[in-house]
């Protein structure tokens, strides 16, 4: 049976990193940024509604600049809350409301760990559903981004196949970032509605969302925005994320980082509710920096705990649910200290913030890298994020004075019934190893782990699409692969 774990941060520890002032500064100066330099939108589609609304477009350069009354009314009919819903039942619904926050997995990677061989290649659409599977039965993973892409099918088909894979064999939420260009998305749209059973009841709980990449510094990406005016035409959530690099494709200084992504966010957020006023949409910021040793991104930065939360931060002061992120690794194995240092010290400071989703678990090696039993790694962490971002809850039954009294000085509490009940609430052994040091036959968490997956593919059953779904899935990644492919 499929299960979400939903963290629920105490009111009393959640954290702000960005005093109010600190917030209207980046705003003024993110203002500043659209209303002169502007944002490029390499779409036809996309200049001639922001020039319809007033905007002053300048279509040979492909520029927009965006007087503050423009974005501020655009953004303003954004919805603060929606459903991002599960393919089934109610009960994994995502609630994006601000009272809680969703991990799941990040995607997609291109390199898997075979779960047989055990050699690093190429990943393929059986990886997308064995990830799949096994997310569908963790409860840390609430929602489930394909972890990696479906390279063995053709290239215009690839997203297509990803959701097949993805809607077969997980009932969660699926969420997509690789259907960039208009037509696929269309298909895609078409894929969703069947498994929702129709436009009406998709655009009511809708089982699929789309996150677009921003082109750092200051532009848009021509396919991926067409594919978000697609999703919001039909009502499923869209989610803009900008990935400036400090050092490259953005100021060195985090503030300066923060200013240009901001700008890339809401220059699209403003298009979509241009476009289609209180389609839901969501706020992702996912700053990097310079590796300047090898030129790449440095995914452990020192500061990038700071920005992501941050990033919780701009996106509540503009009353919109929030995507954000902890970690991401340039760590090269799952259980070497290097990947628990990297995970875990963003994890819980970032969760305090309050971020309504966080796509997390399962990447190594800057975001590109797939090892199976990495997803049960995470899935961990997220127990213990939850143990410690809910706080400690104080009302009579965890006093529990009753039983003081009962046991008084020198008594022991191992016998009671009180005991009994809540002990499993606060001993959740899982992969870890808990033995004691005279304990010789225990399995490293590596080893757990992929014991657990073996498991996991034996035993785990999803509830089934129907025959009919399922073929009319087919049809529509047939009609597609002949139309694209053409």
């Amino acid at each position: 049976m499929s299960e979400i774990m939903p963290i629920e941060v105490s009111p009393e520890m959640k954290i702000k990193v960005l005093t109010d002032e600190k917030m209207e500064k980046i705003h003024q100066a993110t203002l500043a940024v659209l209303e002169e330099s502007g944002i490029k939108f390499p779409s036809q589609k996309a200049l001639k509604i922001f020039a319809d609304a007033g905007a002053r477009v300048d279509f040979s350069k492909q520029i927009v600049k965006f007087p503050p009354d423009l974005l501020t009314s655009s953004l303003s009919k954004a919805p603060r809350a929606f459903t991002m819903a599960s393919r089934c039942s109610s009960d994994l619904d995502l609630y994006l409301d601000g009272t809680k926050t969703y991990i799941g997995t990040d995607g997609t990677g291109t390199t898997t760990v075979d779960l047989e061989t055990r050699e690093r290649r190429a990943s393929k659409k059986k990886d997308v559903e064995l990830m799949a599977l096994i997310s569908d039965y963790l409860p840390g993973v609430s929602f489930y981004w394909p972890l990696v892409s479906a390279q063995d099918m053709p290239a215009s088909v690839i997203p297509l196949h990803e959701l097949d894979a993805s809607f077969n064999f997980t009932e969660k939420h699926v969420h997509i970032i690789s259907c960039v260009e208009e037509h696929a998305a269309k298909f895609a749209v078409e894929m969703a509605a069947v498994v929702a059973g129709g436009r009406a009841a998709m655009k009511k709980r809708p089982p699929l969302s789309l996150l677009v990449c921003t082109v750092a510094p200051l532009s848009q990406d021509k396919g991926a925005l067409e594919s978000a005016l697609v999703f919001a035409d039909a009502g499923l959530p869209v989610g803009f994320m900008s990935m400036p690099s400090m050092c490259s494709t953005s100021p060195a200084s985090v503030a300066g980082n923060m200013v240009v992504g901001n700008a890339e966010i809401l220059s699209a957020l403003c298009l979509i509710q241009l476009a289609y006023p209180g389609a839901p949409v969501y706020y992702s910021y996912l700053p990097e920096m310079l590796n300047p040793h090898t030129g790449g991104i440095f995914s452990p930065a020192l500061q990038k705990p700071l920005m992501y939360a941050g990033g919780v931060d701009m996106g509540h002061f503009y009353n919109l649910p929030v995507m954000a992120y902890y970690g991401g690794t340039d760590s090269r194995t799952p259980d070497e200290w290097q990947t628990g240092k990297d995970n875990a010290i963003d994890a819980i400071f970032v969760c305090l913030t309050g971020p309504e989703v966080i796509p997390v678990i399962g990447l190594l090696e800057a975001y590109t890298l797939v090892y199976p039993e990495k997803i049960l790694f995470d899935n961990e962490i997220v127990s213990s994020i939850k143990e410690t971002v809910e706080g400690v809850k104080v009302n009579e039954e965890t006093i529990a004075l009753d039983e003081i009294m009962a046991v008084g000085p020198g008594g022991h509490y191992l016998n009671r019934e009180h005991t009994k009940i809540n002990l499993r609430k606060l001993y959740k052994p899982g992969i870890a190893n808990r033995w004691s040091p005279e304990d010789t036959d225990f399995l490293k968490p590596s080893e757990a782990s992929m014991e657990k997956i073996k498991w996991i593919v034996e035993n785990h059953k999803p509830k089934p699409l129907t025959n009919e779904i399922q073929q009319e899935l087919k049809k529509i990644i047939q009609s597609a692969d002949k139309e694209l492919s053409s």
